[in-house]
């Protein structure tokens, strides 16, 4: 006759086969074999919120399909919150959410700040004082904010499934000597790469967009066009193209002390000589491999790629800088040539970026001083500024 203590024994295996048998156990490949162990169980009590698969796990909602809008970006915000005592182990804490029944919550860290002396770059200069000014925006799915063990703002990106995408490999090559420390590299600078179960992911410093503050003067406007005509010029140098140059995709080294005052779009007085400007997000960034030189088939497809490239620079930069071209006028001629694209005469990247190095040399030292009361050009109109600049005042 079978014992009670059989039974139960046969019902608890029998139960946890029929288990196993609805949702397969799955290997979670993580750092070493006590990571992995770990992370399968808990990868499977929670049905395998981070597979392989880089498309699946990322996928977005349809934007005009509210109800599947918001219930994908719910589910990404649970992909974030699962990985969070990953990212934590690898020294990163990620922010967290304020509110965490809104979907659209702004997210604050929950670790300490780094002291000033502890800031150098290739972080961005920290100008806020109260982490309330650290607020970060989840709206770009693969994106969060974080800070590391010694409190540094940090941005963690997806990247990567286990087949390497066009992003790792482009900020492989560039975060790779001898091409990492050349001045004219303007990419964002590459801290660390985190894998889990074949995800990729990236950590770079924090910076913010490169328009999110305010131009008073010429001399303001001018590294700016030079730093991206430069990074642009470096790219397709070595033969790699960008492929979504805009001003989202631009960013420069400060974090500033929150929002200005009612009145100014932007904080006055950030973009001083040690300011820094990178592009950042190679999604669709191309690259020529080396056997390609002999393949007239990829060296025309790679042709076409860099004069998008020209192109796209060129309506990106001239939103800010046909500000100065009242005393810069042959800055019209550049960028419409730039954007001649069918153009065969149209100007190399680097042919560019000589040409407005020419018309800046042209400028005299005492006019980069003046202030500029323009603020933005767009298809042929000009924006101008309705208040005084504020300046941001350290003392504070």
């Amino acid at each position: 006759m079978v014992s009670r203590t059989a039974l139960s024994v046969s019902t608890v295996v029998g139960g946890i086969v029929l288990v196993c048998f609805l949702r397969p156990i799955r290997i979670v490949r993580v750092d070493g074999v006590p990571s992995s162990l770990y992370w399968t169980v808990r990868s499977w009590t929670a049905d395998y919120p981070v597979s392989q698969d880089f498309a699946s796990v990322w996928r977005v909602g349809n934007p005009n399909d509210r109800e599947n809008f918001y219930r994908q970006h719910a589910r990404l915000i649970r992909v974030w919150g699962f990985l969070r005592p990953f990212f934590a182990s690898h020294g990163y804490a990620l922010f967290a959410q304020k509110d965490p029944e809104d979907l659209f919550s702004e997210c604050f860290p929950e670790s300490g700040q780094a002291t000033l002396g502890e800031i150098a770059f290739p972080f961005a200069e920290r100008l806020y004082k109260d982490d309330e000014h650290a607020a970060f925006h989840f709206f770009a799915p693969r994106v969060w904010a974080a800070r590391d063990k010694k409190g540094r703002d940090v941005i963690i990106k997806a990247i990567s499934g286990p087949l390497p995408s066009k992003e790792l490999l482009a900020l492989r090559r560039l975060s790779t000597e001898p091409l990492q420390n050349d001045p004219r590299n303007h990419t964002i600078p590459v801290l660390d790469y985190v894998i889990f179960n074949g995800q990729v992911f990236v950590v770079m410093p924090r910076w913010i967009g490169a328009v999110k503050a305010d131009f008073v003067t010429v001399g303001e406007f001018i590294p700016f066009g030079q730093a991206f005509l430069e990074a642009i010029a470096f790219l397709h140098e070595h033969n790699i193209t960008h492929g979504d140059i805009s001003a989202q995709n631009m960013a420069m080294d400060v974090l500033p002390p929150g929002d200005a005052p009612s009145g100014s779009n932007h904080w006055a007085g950030l973009r001083g000589p040690e300011r820094r400007y990178v592009m950042i997000d190679f999604e669709t960034a191309t690259m020529l491999p080396p056997q390609s030189n002999d393949n007239a088939a990829d060296k025309l497809a790679f042709e076409k790629a860099m004069k998008r490239d020209v192109y796209m620079l060129a309506t990106a930069v001239e939103i800010q800088l046909r500000c100065i071209q009242d005393v810069l006028p042959d800055l019209i001629g550049l960028f419409d040539s730039m954007k001649d694209y069918e153009d065969p005469e149209q100007p190399t990247a680097s042919a560019a970026l000589s040409r407005y190095e020419e018309i800046c040399r042209a400028l005299p030292v005492d006019a980069l001083d003046n202030q500029v009361q323009a603020t933005r050009w767009r298809n042929g109109r000009m924006t101008y500024r309705k208040a005084p600049p504020v300046y941001y005042n350290c003392a504070e």
